[in-house]
């Protein structure tokens, strides 16, 4: 492990604060949990624009190999 050190909006370390309290979870574990859940929804998302864009193949082509 490392450590990471970054400054985050007030409001936001104050909710969670909040939530890992109500809940007894720890901070280090929820940040660590949506780091790696939005760092993999954007992996995910540029995927998805990558397959976009193409290559494409003709229908005639993919129908002629079925």
């Amino acid at each position: 492990m490392v450590t990471v050190t970054h400054r985050i909006d007030e409001q936001l370390k104050l909710e969670l604060d909040q939530f890992c309290e109500e809940h007894g979870l720890k901070q280090q574990a929820v940040i660590q949990e949506a780091l790696a859940t939005w760092l993999e929804d954007a992996h995910d998302a540029a995927l998805i624009d990558e397959r976009r864009e193409g290559p494409w193949s003709d229908w005639d082509d993919v129908r002629d190999d079925l």
